[in-house]
């Protein structure tokens, strides 16, 4: 079998996705849909439903926590409504084992064991049936772990998918964190990230890992509100104001999304453009609160946070809005960023993870510090006051997240990654990305720094 594919897009000789590529998938049941939680893990879904047109056999297996019944009078303990055992998902087989769960941030080791020793039989099982010659796990906690764990056992490569927190924060929550972090990414056969960044705290936290590569997952601009859609009929829809220009966030309502950013930036905002609206897209714990300093500001008017809504309702707020401001303190790469760029809403975003190896200041968005909230008023007041430079940018924006980062695009050369890798391939040599465009020669050029 020849070496893995070196160039800047997929080799001539590469051919499709081979046939025999019989894939085992592992991840956590916060990252993969199921009836109770139908959105979960949305993005990787979409990539595991596209591998599984190209592959032989795809299956996944999500150990679910299960809470000894003592257990579950505490609150942090009850349990969720538990999805079936076995299940079909779009035509793919799921299985999902339960496990012991302790739901602890700070004992990764643990949980990854517990984890682990709930799948490894069925995925051995699994095996005897369907003959799988790669693991993937996606996410480098639990699922990383055993996925590592059982392509040892299996005699199989396996991948681990790098997502985003499970990268830049929770190793760094303790020792015990850290020490599971770098043994999965020094026994995983090839690491992939979901941006460069990430890929570089996974080399600098490791010491190096030359077998760590960036692979631009895209999204499903299929998704996406139909182009030319009557935005007063949405904003009609949504409870929006027809007049009045909207500053939209969407995602969890926290901290760590940059909750007093956005909230210090918006009424900075509000005092210079009466009619401005701001919409939060998402609940979470910092909810109560905005609303309350908004109440106490004479605001309250002026602000929505919506609370939870369905995905297709996230989107039509993208196309009914004027500039998105997302105000995050870290991130891998965001898909809500990418999905706004597609969407033609022009974007104000930190510069934190991978946004600045998708959006360049000036010309498919605007970057600015995090928890900068001056910073973020003036950007977005920038964009308010030139509509035309404003949708000139998100059309450059929407065309290169439309070129580059759609996972129809992405998935079959990821198919061929996985089987080079199933036939021997160094894990090592560069890898092609992005629809073929590696990391640093996208039609942009990444912007590193404050």
């Amino acid at each position: 079998m020849p070496p893995m594919p070196q160039g800047n897009a997929p080799p001539s000789d590469m051919p499709a996705a081979d046939a025999s590529l019989r894939l085992l998938v592992i991840t956590s049941a916060h990252l993969f849909p199921s009836g109770p939680r139908p959105t979960a893990g949305l993005f990787f879904a979409n990539l595991v439903r596209r591998l599984a047109r190209l592959a032989e056999r795809l299956v996944v297996v999500v150990p679910t926590a299960y809470v000894p019944g003592p257990l579950t009078r505490l609150a942090r303990f009850r349990p969720q409504r538990r999805p079936a055992a076995r299940e079909t998902w779009h035509g793919i087989e799921v299985h999902r084992p339960p496990y012991f769960s302790i739901r602890s941030q700070r004992r990764g080791w643990f949980q990854a064991r517990t984890f682990c020793l709930a799948a490894a039989r069925l995925c051995e099982t699994l095996h005897r049936r369907h003959g799988f010659t790669v693991v993937l796990g996606n996410g480098f906690g639990s699922s990383v772990h055993t996925a590592q764990y059982v392509g040892r056992r299996l005699g199989r490569p396996s991948v681990g998918w790098a997502v985003g927190t499970d990268v830049h924060t929770q190793p760094f929550t303790s020792p015990d964190n850290l020490r599971l972090f770098r043994h999965n990414v020094r026994q995983t056969d090839l690491v992939l990230t979901t941006s460069d960044a990430l890929r570089r705290v996974v080399a600098e936290a490791c010491g190096g890992a030359p077998h760590a590569h960036t692979f631009y997952r895209g999204i499903d601009v299929g998704d996406l509100p139909a182009e030319g859609a009557d935005r007063a009929a949405l904003r009609r829809d949504l409870g929006m104001d027809s007049g009045a220009p909207y500053v939209l966030m969407a995602g969890h309502v926290g901290t760590a999304k940059g909750s007093d950013a956005f909230y210090g930036a918006f009424r900075r905002l509000a005092g210079r453009v009466p009619t401005l609206r701001a919409v939060w897209v998402g609940g979470g714990p910092e909810a109560g609160p905005m609303e309350a300093r908004a109440a106490r500001d004479g605001l309250a008017g002026r602000l929505t946070i919506t609370g939870r809504v369905p995905r297709p309702q996230v989107l039509r707020f993208m196309r009914a809005a004027d500039v998105m401001l997302f105000t995050s303190r870290a991130e891998g790469l965001p898909n809500v960023v990418m999905e706004a760029m597609a969407a033609g809403l022009p974007v104000v975003s930190t510069r934190v993870g991978g946004v600045p190896e998708i959006l360049r200041d000036g010309e498919t968005g605007r970057l600015v510090p995090p928890d900068a909230a001056e910073a973020m008023a003036s950007a977005v007041a920038d964009v308010l006051a030139d509509p035309s430079a404003a949708s000139a940018m998100a059309q450059r924006a929407e065309g290169f997240i439309r070129a580059h980062f759609n996972v129809d695009r992405n998935a079959p050369v990821l198919a061929q990654v996985l089987a080079r890798l199933a036939g021997g391939g160094d894990p090592t040599a560069p890898i092609p990305a992005c629809a073929g465009v590696p990391p640093g020669r996208l039609p942009i050029t990444p912007q590193d720094g404050p």
